[in-house]
């Protein structure tokens, strides 16, 4: 090997670097509607009142929506979602109700401190004897009553109160 080989590597790998196509980020665009909302894109072309964006720190564009078999448009669009369409934050379950799914993962055996993480706090407590608890949830239409011995969950139960 001579001395000339490590610059003709750096040289052929510098143009096989050139000519390879630009892995640069795409130009972000905002573009306005005339309902008020904004729509970001990488294809301005085909919409109005758009100006070039530049976010305030370097960001990524989120990935492109799955958009099934047809997938030829040139543009990647990101429209910002109006408040209506936002998720708003879950208000807090009232006292003693609990999900179905919740109580199907209660089981006996469980601790008092268990059962209150898992669950919350009971819609009714009833202490029944020196070393007894039963406390009431409830879920939909149900009635559930998990009684305690010692600390413990020693049984649950569930039924549906006739009216």
């Amino acid at each position: 090997m001579n001395k000339f080989t490590p610059s003709i590597i750096i040289v052929a790998s510098a143009g096989l670097l050139a000519s390879a196509p630009s892995q640069a980020a795409e130009q972000l665009w905002l573009c306005h509607q005339q309902d008020g909302s904004a729509i970001y894109t990488t294809d301005p072309s085909t919409l109005k009142d758009c100006k070039q964006y530049q976010p305030p720190s370097a960001i990524t564009p989120a990935p492109e929506p799955d958009q099934g078999p047809n997938k030829s448009q040139t543009g990647k669009t990101y429209e910002k979602a109006s408040a209506k369409e936002r998720h708003s934050e879950e208000k807090p379950k009232p006292k003693g109700d609990v999900d179905f799914e919740t109580f199907r993962m209660l089981s006996t055996g469980m601790t008092e401190a268990e059962i209150l993480t898992r669950a919350g706090n009971p819609k009714h407590i009833f202490r029944i004897g020196y070393n007894v608890q039963r406390w009431v949830y409830t879920e939909a239409d149900w009635l559930i009553e998990i009684t305690f011995t010692g600390g413990r969950v020693a049984n649950i139960d569930w039924y549906r109160p006739r009216p």
